[in-house]
């Protein structure tokens, strides 16, 4: 499905999952960019200096600007990276999982954009200057836009986390996918070039969101639901001490639980990231 006009396509799925028909959202691909903040704008292209917009991004009052910068990590570069507009309060650096490799920036965490605690940092160079980021380089969190009209469509709210259901050459479901609504959003599922190279997903394809627990609540006739199993969990995968690595983990790999034994510590960071991901922490009934 496509039409020449995104607000119109956005109205009519969002009429749609207003009606209870379908929950279709548009997919949009983000490749590697650079948000800036003005001081480091400055550095980079001149005192004075200010960004000039190309073209109109999906979310409101942002777009691509015509400058680019090089970004340089420990062991390599990235160049030709577009810096997005507007300026921001600080400056972060966007990537794919496979330009982590490239950069040889380790432990790069997968974070929603202005996250920016803990992450490393990365040098940037533009054509009057160099700025020396302490921190910023992130690899992006799938997540989806919704403004405050369509997420009441939808029947979602702020910081919910969902699935996307793929069809086409590639099919597979997402899960993992973090809501952000509100003024300054726009109907728009955002992934980067790994994640929509791997299901063959292109900029405006639709996708379906699968909201946990809605098609059961709804069901006509539904009793108690079934007790959950007990999981059968591979002892290797049991923690005895659960770290924030341990979370970004298991969301990099799309696993929605992390499992730990009885007395295992879990760390507040670790708390605190799985709460922000929708990543549950499992402690095992048995064993020590």
């Amino acid at each position: 499905m496509s039409m020449e006009k995104p607000e119109i396509q956005r109205a009519v799925l969002t009429e749609l999952a207003r009606r209870g028909l379908s929950r279709f959202v548009p997919a949009g691909i983000s490749a590697r960019h650079v948000h800036l903040a003005e001081a480091d704008i400055e550095v980079l292209f001149g005192k004075g200096y200010h960004l000039h917009p190309i073209r109109p991004l999906s979310q409101p009052g942002q777009f691509a600007a015509r400058e680019q910068v090089t970004v340089v990590g420990p062991r390599g570069r990235l160049e030709h990276v577009r810096v997005l507009g507007p300026a921001r309060r600080e400056s972060q650096v966007e990537i794919s999982c496979s330009d982590t490799f490239v950069l040889g920036a380790k432990n790069c965490p997968v974070r929603l954009s202005g996250d920016l605690k803990g992450s490393p940092g990365v040098k940037l160079l533009g054509p009057e200057g160099q700025v020396e980021l302490k921190q910023g380089l992130i690899v992006a969190a799938r997540h989806l836009h919704m403004n405050e009209e369509q997420a009441g469509a939808f029947g979602i709210h702020d910081g919910q986390v969902v699935s996307v259901k793929i069809t086409g050459a590639r099919p597979c479901i997402l899960d993992q996918v973090i809501c952000r609504t509100g003024r300054g959003h726009e109907l728009e599922l955002h992934l980067d070039t790994d994640e929509a190279n791997a299901c063959a997903l292109g900029n405006g394809d639709l996708v379906e969101v699968l909201v946990p627990g809605r098609k059961e609540a709804a069901s006509e006739g539904a009793g108690e639901p079934e007790p959950a199993p007990v999981p059968q969990v591979p002892e290797e995968e049991i923690l005895d001490l659960v770290t924030e690595r341990d979370i970004n983990d298991a969301f990099r790999d799309n696993k929605p639980r992390v499992y730990c034994g009885k007395r295992a510590l879990i760390t507040p960071a670790a708390t605190d990231r799985a709460k922000a991901a929708g990543i549950q922490i499992i402690r095992m009934k048995g064993g020590d």
